[in-house]
């Protein structure tokens, strides 16, 4: 079944960007016809970490407004079952709501994943894209002020009455849990009270191969495998998670 997952998050900061850009790389690494939205009016990024930077004119809004689509659609060089739509870089107001919805549901027909980047918070743009997708994927990282922020994004998704949502915790370092520093994997889900789709380690290096634009499934980085999961859970595999994320509770 083909899908649209909305990459949301409460704040920015917390690796959403990154997230879309390698569920996007895994997806298209294990065969998946892929395209990834950059939804973030204003704020466009996605390009940056998909290494498709400049590559074309034309833009979501573009497209909205009836540009020719193969022209505004982007094919990555190294992996073309991976295409790409700009977000633009000004924009006065939000897109027109009927046209993205027509937009998605003409995606949808044509690709295995659609994948948006949403802008961070709630506002009515991140409404929008909400309603349009079949599920959500809300990414936070394990400090309180996400975990709270990404709660808020949840109840959200429940008020709109659609889609399924699940949690990505990203820049997790178990060493802090299991000293106390922060919560443990279990509390941070019952926190946001969403199921839990993946958890991406802390790893300095994400920042190097996201400003190369080269893809951390099938690196050497150790969020390599974690990126590669959580693509596998989207295609509905039982991936289970590695067993030291959970800190023993005292007994």
């Amino acid at each position: 079944m083909n899908k649209i997952i909305g990459i949301v998050s409460g704040k920015g900061g917390v690796g959403k960007t990154t997230l879309c850009a390698n569920a996007a790389f895994s997806l298209a690494r294990a065969g998946k016809k892929v395209i990834a939205v950059d939804g973030d009016i204003s704020l466009k990024n996605l390009d940056i970490p998909l290494g498709m930077t400049d590559k074309s004119a034309y833009d979501l809004t573009d497209i909205l407004n009836g540009c020719d689509f193969e022209r505004a659609v982007q094919v990555h060089d190294d992996y073309p079952g991976l295409h790409f739509i700009a977000a633009p870089q000004e924009i006065e107001s939000a897109p027109d709501s009927v046209k993205f919805r027509a937009l998605c549901m003409r995606l949808r027909t044509s690709y295995d994943f659609v994948l948006i980047d949403a802008p961070a918070g709630v506002g009515g743009w991140v409404r929008d894209i909400i309603s349009c997708c079949d599920e959500c994927v809300v990414v936070a990282t394990p400090d309180l002020t996400a975990l709270r922020d990404a709660q808020r994004v949840a109840q959200l998704i429940a008020d709109i009455g659609s889609p399924p949502a699940k949690l990505v915790i990203n820049k997790v370092s178990p060493t802090m849990i299991n000293r106390g520093y922060l919560q443990n994997v279990d509390d941070m889900m019952d926190s946001v009270a969403l199921p839990l789709l993946g958890l991406v380690p802390a790893d300095d290096s994400i920042l190097i191969y996201s400003n190369s634009g080269k893809p951390v499934s099938g690196s050497k980085s150790v969020c390599s495998g974690p990126f590669e999961n959580i693509a596998l859970r989207l295609c509905g595999k039982s991936v289970p998670l590695d067993r030291y994320w959970r800190k023993k509770k005292n007994r």
